[in-house]
């Protein structure tokens, strides 16, 4: 019995104290998420199936392998969530950030940074904490934030606008790494 009277005064507490600490999420941001999340899942799902000799494949010089791809798909999602306020994290995805986020760079370090990135499990790491960045970033900004105006590589953006760009930019990287698995014969996971 007091077990469950413990469970009953103990259950509305803790949602409310839930729904203090994380605000709601408006229709906007959550299809922003949604949008990403149904991309950055499978982007992951996909540089898990890649066997590492794999990685280093591309279609043709001057062009991006696998693995490169995929670092570039946390890379840029890492960029773009810095003009809506995302900062440079610790850990695995740090370094990555710290060349991908800064105003300035240049493309041929941007390709160093992510040529130089080769095993699966630190790809895979990095995507993961690159993605989770973002999703936290969407989940907790405040909805007036999206109508601030932020200058997007030399023209004036929302960042409402620069955010759907972002999982715009990485659903094409997504299809760009279907397209790398099916000549190499690797079937997406969730096709098969």
């Amino acid at each position: 019995m007091r077990r469950t009277v413990f469970l009953l005064i103990a259950i509305p507490v803790l949602a409310s104290a839930q729904s203090k600490s994380a605000p709601a999420i408006s229709p906007v941001r959550q299809d922003i998420l949604n949008s990403f999340n149904s991309a950055a899942t499978r982007c992951l799902a996909l540089a898990k199936a890649v066997p590492q000799d794999k990685l280093s494949w591309r279609p043709m010089e001057g062009v991006r392998s696998f693995g490169e791809v995929f670092v570039h798909m946390a890379g840029s999602s890492l960029l773009f969530g810095s003009y809506a306020g995302l900062k440079i994290p610790d850990g695995p995805a740090h370094d990555l950030a710290s060349v991908y986020m800064k105003r300035g760079f240049e493309m041929p370090e941007i390709f160093a940074s992510e040529a130089a990135i080769k095993e699966q499990p630190k790809i895979v790491s990095i995507m993961e904490q690159s993605f989770q960045q973002v999703r936290d970033l969407v989940r907790n900004m405040p909805d007036s934030d999206l109508d601030k105006t932020t200058d997007f590589f030399g023209r004036p953006m929302t960042v409402r606008g620069v955010l759907i760009l972002m999982g715009e930019h990485l659903g094409e990287h997504l299809g760009q790494a279907i397209a790398y698995s099916r000549v190499n014969g690797i079937v997406p996971p969730w096709s098969e």
